[in-house]
């Protein structure tokens, strides 16, 4: 069988999904690749058909960070599965920026006023803007007034809060000379012929982790488990996390050349070195909340 995939640009779910599953109908597709909150919200609202372990044995040879947080680690089931992990970068235009950035508070520098690039909503930003603000990450999300005082002061240097697509046309244009970006979108930058490098500021950085999933109502369930165990092979994984530069999550599948041999990232999936690192179950429950304050700061 012929497999298609439909491409839905953003991190919220596609309406015809939500609407589908909402009013118990057939699904428009039979497999979901989407960020893991997205996935964990469909999961704790029951939309997500179990992947068990004795309909797919390769779960119980993955990562602890193929799991959703908190799942016990004997668990024989799970709603959704990570296939990878992502490291935020920062990306900068060579002909523009010299020299990689050593910290994450050169961004105020004024010669990049109006040309610096983050995600909607500040996504993936906020423990590197605690952090900058005299914060702690720990403290998130119960102290997080380090963060918004950061943001402030970061507001006169972003002129850019989208998605990647396309955005390697104002790079090429010099529009922005910066952007915060997921390091698959930094390499397709460079793939497009952008003359893009990228660095981690000594502070380090941040990740993110999309999920695989299977919405209710699906009738090919069987076909649906078989595409997204094959997605976890480590044959499988080692291909595409090379060329999405993200960790796998299958212990056999080497690491990516991008993130091989870098004393400023981790090593495996379940390593978090150099990670300002926020749970998925607590981005869960408040990504909602933070993107709301994230606008009352930079929309205005």
């Amino acid at each position: 069988m012929r497999v298609v995939h439909e491409t839905h640009v953003g991190l919220k779910l596609p309406a015809a999904l939500t609407s589908a599953l909402a009013a118990g109908e057939r699904p428009p597709v039979d497999v979901v690749w989407c960020n893991s909150v997205p996935a964990l919200l469909a999961a704790e609202r029951g939309d997500c058909l179990p992947l068990r372990k004795a309909d797919m044995p390769v779960l119980s040879e993955l990562a602890r960070r193929a799991w959703p947080d908190g799942a016990p680690v004997d668990a024989t089931a799970t709603p959704v599965v990570h296939p990878y992990v992502v490291y935020y970068v920062l990306a900068y235009h060579d002909e523009v920026v010299s020299q990689p950035l050593t910290s994450w508070r050169d961004l105020l520098d004024p010669r990049f006023r109006g040309k610096l690039a983050l995600y909607p909503g500040g996504n993936g930003f906020y423990p590197i803007a605690q952090m900058l603000g005299g914060g702690r990450v720990e403290d998130i999300p119960s102290d997080m007034t380090a963060c918004w005082s950061f943001f402030e002061e970061l507001r006169s240097q972003v002129s850019e809060l989208d998605y990647s697509i396309g955005m390697e046309e104002r790079l090429r244009r010099k529009d922005l000379h910066l952007c915060f970006r997921a390091l698959t979108n930094a390499l397709a930058f460079r793939a497009a012929g952008v003359p893009i490098s990228w660095c981690i500021p000594k502070e380090g950085t941040t990740d993110t982790v999309d999920a695989l999933w299977i919405p209710k109502g699906t009738p090919q369930a069987e076909l649906a488990r078989e595409y997204v165990a094959f997605a976890l092979r480590p044959d499988v994984q080692e291909a595409w996390c090379e060329l999405l530069g993200a960790m796998p999550v299958h212990p056999r599948a080497a690491v990516p050349s991008a993130l091989r041999d870098r004393a400023d990232l981790p090593s495996n999936a379940d390593d978090v070195r150099g990670i300002l690192h926020v749970p998925e179950s607590l981005k869960v429950k408040h990504e909602h909340e933070w993107e709301a304050r994230f606008g009352a700061v930079f929309v205005r």
